[in-house]
């Protein structure tokens, strides 16, 4: 899969287009332009008919790999399937030809930062900035190398796997823990990235999105055990309560052109030939009718023997059948394309099968323009180097990392800090940069370095003015060779206030690798306790991903603030917070457990509820910091609006039917500025006995000044009340609930009962 930095994807296949051979040409030749494919009267589905009749069974074969094949005879160059654009657009900088101007691709905060925010509007623009540039940087490429990674125009994002458990390696890669902020993250980020909302053009899509890896795929590598080779033992009440409703929002609400199936099996059945996921459930159920592509590596991993994969099946042909027969169009790798025609032969499948796939496949790259004549007239073809890094994109990729700051202590009002301190920062995060754009990041610097990137240092040595701010990395983040903290400490006794600049990062998270243990690592406990030692106003920043347990700490340190992993921005939105030109606002999108959780569960135990159970809605343990958690820099009253009673009361089929609304008011009664958070939970009083709350509603509130209020109405979504039962199916049940609205701080909670029948809900 992908190797960061390098940017090195091992499974995928690369070639050179034939020569003067680019999409751009593509229906313009005289041999092609008078072919129905390329007639724009007739509609996609009748162009793709006529196209994949034309095309024989070995080169579809060849065109049905992410690094997909040229077919000089009608004029088609190659094509790149897998192309990234998680958090910004996993490419180079790029530089117009005729201005010579170079730009490179905005970094926004880590997903799992962003989900903090709890901020519908920021995903969708942070998806739409996203969408934009990728474009752009697509069309100042040089295409005559068509099919190098990247080159596409679709990605291969988001990934909304859960954040079940904090050793996995990737959970700086999804937003939380909560399928329901997942699937809304998911659902706000795709409409902003494919501009099927406030789009350039309501003809083509800007950029496909791909939601990943379906499903229940939340291990890297762990103890023995691999993602190549691990089958996921997953309950169908687990599958449908937890596991699939990020999937489901993202192909029934957000429309997702695209699918990525995961590299572990899900009881039993590798999840690329698990035909009920991807039939049934996909495409039955959910009614999607995009394509479906491999993770890298992922086909051939039903073929290769255990323990190095599945050994599901014995042959490049039987796992080319299997896989297109269940709906999975793409091989990123290198099974299709001599595994489809050795199927199609061995009567294994037949090519009708192969055209229901590669006919898919077309039809995604005819919304996206790319079969169409009128190329230079279409407004998605035309954005260019002013799209990327524009002055409209860093402020977003600022305010992003201000909304996803999360305060989690504030003892004494240590914060915020008052310019013209001495100030000392510690730690071996004091002075970063490429830490702080995360995993899945593109080129930031036009030098090919991270120097560009303001360092949280320099972020608040600028902001400290009339002040003296100091600063030593002092230790390693995982390894005991650097001992500096005595230079730290020596700095820190000259100080007024200490910041611990601590964490984590890509050598203890990433793909391929899963944490062990969730403490701080390396010498960074001796350097916490020195620094307490000194008995000085302190505050600790967490950089993180998946979540940080602190055990003891979070009694000793005054002041503690998560700051993730925060972009290109993530060190001036950092500094305007701890100085508070800005006042924290986000909230844990993911719980903060205690350091011996993960000798009570193994990460390989895909349930929620045993004991002693994951995440916000089963875990029974005392958390260090519950999901939700979040403080700001001033004071809030929190009430339920005056003509709502104490009791709630509607029938199971109305707020099926029909929903519901609750409205709560906000009021700033403190001295300061901020935005706001409110969540909206549900819990069952009389049925499930492990179920402790869902959240069924969030919605972020602008700034209010001192005194100023505003006025909340939450929507309630009859779906999401339902508990699955041990069979799959999902229930309303008719009883008693509470409703709890939460501000990270404050909790108002009212009765709500449902009356009538339990309903069985689709």
């Amino acid at each position: 899969k992908l190797k960061m930095a390098a940017v090195v994807l091992s499974a995928i296949i690369t070639t050179l287009a034939p020569a003067n051979t680019l999409w751009a040409d593509v229906c313009k030749g005289d041999n092609v332009s008078s072919l129905p494919f390329c007639d724009m009267r007739l509609s996609h589905k009748e162009r793709a008919r006529d196209y994949v009749k034309r095309i024989p069974l070995a080169q579809k074969a060849i065109m049905m790999v992410n690094g997909a094949q040229p077919y000089p005879e009608l004029g088609i160059p190659a094509y790149q399937w897998g192309s990234e654009g998680l958090h910004g657009p996993l490419e180079p900088c790029v530089c117009d030809n005729v201005t010579s101007i170079c730009k490179c691709p905005t970094s926004f905060p880590c997903p799992s930062a962003m989900a903090t925010a709890f901020n519908d509007t920021l995903y969708f623009l942070v998806g739409q900035a996203d969408g934009r540039e990728g474009r752009a940087i697509n069309n100042l490429r040089n295409h005559q190398t068509q099919n190098q990674y990247g080159d596409g125009i679709d990605y291969w994002s988001p990934t909304i796997n859960m954040q079940r458990d904090p050793r996995w390696g990737r959970n700086q890669e999804v937003p939380g823990e909560d399928p329901t902020l997942t699937g809304q993250y998911a659902v706000n980020f795709i409409q902003g990235l494919q501009g099927d909302r406030e789009g350039l053009d309501p003809n083509h899509k800007q950029v496909l999105a791909c939601c990943k890896h379906y499903i229940a795929n939340s291990m890297e590598n762990w103890k023995g055990f691999s993602r190549h080779n691990f089958n996921a033992k997953v309950s169908y009440q687990d599958l449908v309560e937890y596991y699939m409703p990020p999937f489901r929002a993202c192909v029934m609400e957000g429309k997702s052109q695209g699918i990525m199936c995961s590299y572990n099996a899900v009881n039993g059945i590798p999840s690329c030939a698990n035909e009920y996921l991807l039939k049934k459930t996909l495409r039955e159920s959910w009614k999607f009718d995009g394509y479906v592509t491999s993770d890298c590596g992922a086909i051939q991993n039903e073929i290769t023997p255990e323990p190095n994969g599945h050994g599901f099946l014995n042959s490049s042909a039987a796992g080319a059948a299997a896989s297109v027969k269940a709906g999975t169009d793409v091989d990123c790798g290198g099974v299709y394309n001599k595994g489809i025609p050795e199927a199609v032969q061995q009567g294994l499948m037949t090519e009708e099968d192969v055209d229901v796939s590669f006919t898919r496949l077309t039809l995604m790259q005819m919304q996206l323009g790319l079969f169409d004549s009128d190329k230079d007239r279409q407004p998605y073809f035309a954005l260019g180097a002013e799209t990327i890094d524009s002055r409209e994109h860093r402020q977003l990729a600022l305010e992003a990392a201000q909304q996803s700051i999360v305060l989690l202590k504030n003892e004494k009002h240590i914060l915020p800090l008052k310019k013209g301190t001495k100030i000392a920062m510690v730690g071996p995060h004091y002075n970063a940069t490429e830490a702080l754009i995360s995993n899945y990041h593109g080129s930031r610097c036009n030098d090919n370095t991270y120097n560009c990137i303001v360092s949280p240092f320099l972020a608040v040595k600028k902001m400290n003015e009339g002040g003296m701010t100091t600063g030593t990395q002092a230790v390693n983040i995982d390894d005991n060779n650097l001992n500096n903290i005595s230079v730290a400490v020596d700095l820190a006794k000259d100080a007024e206030v200490v910041i611990l600049m601590v964490g984590i990062d890509q050598g203890q998270e990433r793909e391929g690798q899963d944490r062990v243990n969730t403490t701080l690592t390396g010498l960074q406990p001796d350097l916490v306790q020195a620094i307490l030692a000194l008995n000085k106003p302190t505050v600790m920043v967490l950089f993180n991903g998946g979540a940080m347990a602190l055990g003891r700490l979070k009694e000793d340190v005054p002041a503690i603030v998560d700051a993730f992993y925060g972009g290109e921005q993530g060190g001036i939105a950092l500094a305007d917070v701890l100085f508070g030109k800005v006042s924290p606002s986000g909230k844990l999108a993911a719980t903060m457990y205690p350091p011996n959780y993960v000798n009570e569960i193994p990460l390989t135990d895909m349930s929620l509820t045993t004991p002693p159970g994951r995440t916000h809605m089963f875990y029974t343990g005392t958390p260090d910091f519950a999901f939700g958690s979040g403080l700001t820099y001033t004071t809030w009253d929190l009430s339920w609006a005056g003509d709502m009673q104490e009791q709630l009361t509607m029938s199971t089929k109305e707020l099926l039917t029909n929903g519901g609304k609750v409205t709560v008011i906000l009021a700033n009664s403190g001295n300061s500025p901020s935005r706001q958070s409110i969540l909206l939970f549900t819990r069952p009083l009389n049925h499930n006995k492990h179920l402790k709350q869902k959240l069924v509603a969030y919605q972020a509130v602008h700034p209010l000044s001192r005194g100023e209020s505003t006025t909340i109405e939450f929507n309630l979504i009859g779906d999401r009340f339902t508990i699955a039962n041990e069979k799959g199916e999902k229930i309303l049940n008719a009883g008693e609930y509470n409703l709890m609205a939460r501000d990270g701080v404050n909790e108002i909670v009212i009765s709500l009962t449902l009356t009538g029948d339990s309903l069985t809900v689709m």
